[in-house]
């Protein structure tokens, strides 16, 4: 894939282990305020070989000092630091292979073939910065993560003040999508997704749009935040948004965070301040099974379902910067008076369209549909019976049950037949 650099936004983070590397802020201010290299620095090569290790995909290049601390800062600078880091990158090449530049201000260092020939090119400090940064940017932008990351840079920039675990997940189906030969198993990333949406919810709830009864011992109700951001009632904590139905998510936005929760319906909480787990192999299997049943092309679902759910991130960021007040927003959230909710058997006339939405049949909010004539989805009818809906796949979202043999449909009534 061609890049084209003119249209791309540019961050590269670095490790950077120097156990002098306070006494150069000129360095490091030039690096990212005209470079974008955003310099994290370390006094050891343990330390900075620890941090690299959280998160090896995360780093687009790794500088590092010729005589350096090893594990201890009370240690003599010497060359089995540089050693030891080499070696541990190398060994991590199979996961990410993370260019490494050695930049040093020993002199006796300048003319050393032998210490170029074990270790590569070495750049001199202040003399050979300029290089050493031009080398950075060159050879950081090949790596197809980097080109990835430049393509989605404003989405994975909300992303990651999600959570950086979240953001490197969408990072690696969308390097998939946009580099075939980085192949990921979509099927493990499906849960995921799914974890990632719970931390949408919980951003909202640090200010208040979601109230904290949703989120009981660190754990998120995915399904429950869900009915109260669409404006349904969270029958099961038994709270609303505001006014009946009127919620603060548009429907497309709807639709994607309802594909989301419905895919990944596998182990389906997560931890605060814990990674989430994956799937097992059984539940592997499993959702296999039932992805293939259906007809659908995994790997092109799970490249949709990222896209769309950078979508929602932008949104409710958006949204919440809009509406930062935490006590304003939790005026809005409304404890449901439940005996007075629950609607009973009866017999009542209603008119609504039929609609399908996520494989469920519906008439308005309120009415799940039985539906045997599939030509009626679109018609305008009218209700004439309904009773409570008993069904586990459906009740939660749509809390009354019509059966089609209950509905007329206005259309043809009006036009005179039966």
């Amino acid at each position: 894939m061609v890049t084209n650099s003119v249209n791309m936004k540019t961050r590269y983070d670095v490790i950077w282990i120097d156990d002098e590397w306070e006494k150069m802020d000129a360095f490091k201010e030039e690096c990212e305020v005209i470079h974008q290299i955003y310099l994290h620095p370390f006094r050891t090569q343990k330390a900075g070989m620890d941090e690299f290790d959280k998160n090896p995909k995360k780093w687009d290049a790794i500088i590092l000092d010729a005589k350096m601390f090893d594990e201890s800062e009370n240690e003599v600078p010497k060359l089995d630091g540089l050693r030891k880091a080499v070696q541990h990158i190398n060994e991590k090449a199979l996961l990410r292979k993370v260019p490494f530049f050695i930049s040093t201000g020993q002199p006796d260092l300048m003319d050393n073939e032998t210490f170029e020939q074990a270790f590569g090119k070495y750049y001199i400090k202040e003399r050979d910065d300029k290089k050493l940064i031009e080398d950075i940017k060159t050879i950081a932008s090949k790596s197809t993560r980097f080109q990835v990351k430049s393509y989605y840079f404003d989405a994975l920039d909300q992303l990651d003040t999600l959570d950086a675990w979240c953001c490197e997940k969408i990072l690696d189906i969308l390097e998939a999508m946009h580099f075939p030969e980085k192949d990921i198993d979509p099927l493990l990333y499906y849960n995921p997704l799914r974890k990632a949406l719970e931390y949408v919810f919980r951003a909202t709830n640090k200010v208040g749009i979601i109230p904290d009864v949703f989120f009981s011992g660190g754990m998120v109700n995915l399904n429950q935040c869900f009915m109260f951001l669409i404006g349904r009632e969270a029958r099961v904590l038994g709270y609303r948004y505001g006014d009946s139905g009127e919620g603060i998510v548009p429907r497309h936005i709807h639709d994607m965070m309802s594909l989301i929760i419905n895919l990944g319906n596998y182990g389906s909480h997560s931890i605060e301040l814990s990674h989430p787990t994956e799937l097992s192999e059984y539940e592997v299997q499993k959702y296999d099974k039932q992805i293939n049943a259906q007809g659908v092309n995994s790997k092109l679902l799970i490249f949709s379902i990222a896209l769309q759910f950078c979508e929602i991130v932008k949104w409710m960021n958006h949204y919440i910067t809009e509406h930062p007040n935490k006590e304003e927003n939790l005026r809005k959230c409304v404890k449901l008076d439940m005996q007075s909710a629950e609607k009973q058997e009866g017999t009542l006339e209603l008119v609504g369209v039929i609609e399908l939405h996520d494989g469920l049949y519906h008439i308005g909010k309120d009415f799940s549909v039985y539906l045997r004539r599939k030509e009626l989805v679109g018609k305008r009818v009218r209700i004439a019976k309904y009773t409570p809906n008993t069904s586990t796949k459906s009740k939660e979202m749509y809390p009354l049950f019509v059966h089609d043999n209950d509905i007329q449909v206005l259309e043809d009534t009006e036009n005179g037949s039966k």
